[in-house]
């Protein structure tokens, strides 16, 4: 709320890995400064938050069809839900040109629709294989929690009951980050840094003046972070090496 001046137009949570923000405390704050709510729910298809779908708490929620999501097509994609009838045509015209027909513009838009092969993928996985996608990423991410809790050198997300988590990312941050990336992809484990220079440090972000430790807890993070494989298709035993091979690098028996 303190970053809020009157040039502040909407407030964009990112709901990051499928772990939905805080989104009543977000709403109350809109509604105090009049903005809207853009969601980032490109890792969150299927997230809920208190129970209810996302777009119930904001204006907008934008999602992702790149390859490696939860619901993911067989080249790249993405789409724009919202409660908002204006919204949504005026987002129609924009995806297609501005075009309202063949030959009348009625604002610049882009060239922004999804091919036909992707949304007949997009449309099958979202009815027959989804559900199953989000329940074993759960099952899994669970499963890693309770194999690292009694490991002092990782700290994983405590899960909150209003949350609907779908783990788009399993996250943990650990003590010396880098040495243990390397350890586990020379075992075979392709663990991943998401990301590595916060995005104030970004070269994109210059324009914006921001120094090293402006914003610490960002950067804190992007030092300890790690995620690792969470996706439906890894089994209890690739759970159960990860787990054991992350307790041998820290010198801990195996669970």
């Amino acid at each position: 709320e303190s970053a809020i001046t009157n040039k502040t137009k909407a407030i964009m949570p990112v709901h990051w890995s499928g772990r939905p923000c805080e989104l009543n405390k977000i709403k109350l704050i809109a509604k105090k400064y009049n903005l809207k709510i853009i969601q980032d729910s490109c890792h969150a298809i299927e997230s809920r938050y208190k129970g209810r779908h996302l777009i119930f708490y904001g204006d907008v929620c934008t999602y992702s069809m790149h390859p490696l999501k939860n619901l993911n097509v067989w080249g790249d994609g993405g789409f724009i839900i919202t409660q908002n009838k204006k919204l949504a045509e005026k987002l129609y015209l924009i995806r297609n040109h501005g075009l309202k027909d063949r030959n009348l513009c009625k604002t610049f838009g882009y060239n922004s629709r999804l091919d036909t092969i992707q949304a007949v993928v997009a449309n099958y996985k979202m009815r027959n294989k989804l559900d199953n996608i989000t329940s074993k990423r759960i099952k899994n991410a669970h499963m890693f929690d309770k194999i690292l809790k009694s490991n002092p050198y990782v700290k994983t997300n405590k899960r909150e009951s209003h949350l609907k988590e779908v783990f788009h990312l399993y996250q943990i941050n650990v003590q010396n980050r880098d040495k243990l990336q390397k350890f586990l992809i020379k075992n075979k484990v392709d663990a991943k840094v998401h990301y590595p220079l916060p995005m104030h440090l970004q070269p994109a972000a210059k324009y914006l003046k921001y120094k090293k430790g402006d914003f610490p807890i960002a950067e804190k993070i992007s030092k300890e972070t790690l995620s690792l494989p969470v996706h439906e298709f890894i089994e209890r035993k690739h759970i159960k090496y990860i787990a054991t091979l992350i307790n041998n690098f820290y010198n801990l028996k195996k669970n």
